[in-house]
């Protein structure tokens, strides 16, 4: 036999919906019974199943209502003052005044469960688009995080991805220009048309032309995408930027601003700056990249200072990548007071340290090409000097 729930178990948030109002209620003829007829502070008690229905649901403005009818004419009864009009009028307005507050919270539950209800939907929706990593794509180390901005904002297009290819591991890390569903559906098909392209085409421009024409294709007029593209292969890191910040190169003496080749966004007629080889500086091996979406390069203190990126990733540069990223977001919620006005998204990948560190390494496209007098016509793997292998 099924047991029957407590009506109490019912109420809304009962502390401060039921149990603060009663109290009030308490206090309202403690308060009248010590000063005397003469103030008539029950009068206060209309406002009782107001106080109810800012916090509770319709039952509970009912039953505060009506512990503040039934407190109201026993005070009455007791006082004897030859008021009795205004009692009556006292009744009256606490009887209208609680069935005005069960309606408004009626009301005001039925908004929170749309809102509710909207918000599981833009969760999932942001799910489907960023989809968790595992902790190794194609032998590398990755670390992600997502956290949208402030909940009265609308849900952000930042979109990131790491694929393990034939052609090695290729990412990216971008950013639709607006806010809304808007976005994240473009955001969707960028991530469709990265996925496909990446696996498919073995030259990484090609791979940014797909992505251009589906933007192109898709999005509205004045849509665009800012993006980084990256390919991490033995041959070194190769990539362009579209429009988005540069990626972070950490190192263990720190942090600095890596040097790719910068094309228009994404929509924007992208696809005709080659990708070339990141530098990954002189004798002391970087241990990783940082991609970053541009909510955390333009959060902005109370002063309006923008965030010193290569400050903040300093002390945690040489450290795995959860805690830099956790360091990082840390640093930015500090810096901007709490609020963040963007979305953030970063990415953390490994660069190991068999990964040479040229400038033009060749790809798996020129790597076999035709050779004349002096070599390949493609461009040539740097040999690295006794000081370099000593260091």
């Amino acid at each position: 036999m099924p047991t029957r729930t407590p009506w109490w178990a019912s109420l809304e948030r009962p502390w401060t919906s039921l149990v603060l109002p009663l109290a009030l209620i308490a206090a309202i003829l403690v308060a009248d019974e010590v000063e005397g007829p003469k103030t008539a502070y029950v009068g206060v008690l209309v406002a009782v199943p107001m106080l109810s229905a800012v916090f509770g649901s319709p039952l509970t403005a009912v039953v505060t209502g009506a512990s503040a009818l039934v407190a109201a004419g026993l005070y009455g009864l007791q006082a004897d003052d030859g008021q009795v009009t205004a009692q009556l009028a006292r009744l009256v307005v606490i009887a209208v005044l609680t069935v005005f507050a069960a309606g408004a919270a009626g009301q005001r539950l039925r908004s929170e469960r749309r809102l509710a209800r909207a918000s599981q939907v833009v969760a999932a929706m942001t799910d489907a688009v960023i989809r968790p990593l595992p902790p190794r794509v194609g032998g590398l180390e990755v670390t992600a995080r997502y956290v949208g901005a402030d909940a009265e904002a609308d849900v952000g297009g930042d979109f990131y991805e790491v694929l393990d290819t034939r052609f090695g591991v290729r990412v990216v890390l971008g950013d639709v220009r607006g806010k809304g569903l808007a976005a994240v559906r473009l955001a969707n098909y960028t991530l469709g048309a990265f996925r496909d392209a990446a696996r498919r085409e073995p030259d990484l421009r090609e791979v940014v032309r797909a992505l251009e024409v589906l933007v192109a294709t898709e999005g509205q007029t004045e849509d665009f995408v800012t993006a980084v593209v990256l390919e991490i292969s033995p041959a070194g890191v190769r990539g362009v930027t579209c429009g988005h910040p540069q990626p972070q190169v950490l190192a263990g003496v720190g942090a600095r601003e890596g040097t790719l080749p910068v094309d228009v966004p994404l929509g924007l007629g992208a696809g005709t700056v080659a990708p070339r080889p990141l530098r990954l500086g002189g004798s002391v091996r970087p241990h990783a990249l940082l991609l970053h979406s541009d909510g955390v390069t333009e959060a902005r203190a109370r002063d309006g200072r923008f965030l010193d990126l290569p400050a903040a990733l300093r002390p945690t540069a040489p450290l795995p990548g959860d805690v830099v990223l956790d360091s990082l977001l840390a640093a930015v919620r500090s810096h901007a007071a709490g609020r963040l006005r963007d979305d953030v998204a970063m990415l953390w990948v490994e660069v190991p340290a068999a990964t040479a560190d040229g400038t033009d390494a060749p790809t798996a496209a020129t790597a076999s090409g035709p050779t004349g007098p002096t070599g390949p016509t493609g461009p040539t793997v740097p040999v690295q000097s006794p000081a370099d292998a000593r260091s």
